[in-house]
């Protein structure tokens, strides 16, 4: 009898031994937890304040308030090769109005020498991305020529070939 009260006493002292080294676990992983959320959580912080302290300014508007939008009317002509084949671009031109005397007169100009040149070029002048860039510049060009730089940039809207 004597050696179930040992064993009855030992397997409670154990038990209680156990249950302490567990609840001193249990508080030191919840310890380290908090301290390593409030870690990560200054961290996240200072790295959304750093960015936020890095993101530039918005940018400024590319044209001035003295610049005018205008639309000029589609224009339909034939290509240069093949004799078949038709374009039809609609432009639009931003004009400088401190320059500009009368700009229906100028969007006329443009608009002439725009049609002069597409019929002088050919359909492979056109075909893919590269070749609407180079149109899309050269017309830019000719358009700034044309008006003395009056015309700051001209947009291509649409462009459709038959």
């Amino acid at each position: 009898m004597a050696d179930a009260d040992f064993s009855s006493s030992g397997r409670s002292a154990g038990t209680a031994g156990f249950m302490g080294s567990l609840l001193l676990l249990t508080i030191l992983a919840v310890g380290v937890g908090a301290v390593a959320g409030l870690y990560f959580t200054d961290t996240v912080r200072r790295a959304v304040d750093a960015e936020a302290a890095a993101t530039p300014p918005p940018a400024k508007p590319v044209y001035d308030m003295v610049s005018q939008l205008r639309s000029l009317k589609p224009l339909v002509t034939n290509l240069a090769s093949p004799q078949d084949a038709w374009i039809r671009v609609q432009v639009s031109i931003v004009l400088d109005e401190t320059g500009v005397e009368d700009p229906g007169v100028l969007a006329g100009h443009i608009e002439e020498d725009i049609v002069a040149y597409l019929r002088t070029i050919t359909l492979a002048h056109v075909e893919g991305a590269a070749g609407l860039q180079h149109l899309r510049e050269d017309l830019n060009e000719r358009a700034i020529a044309r008006s003395e730089g009056k015309v700051r940039e001209l947009i291509l809207e649409s462009l459709v070939v038959q």
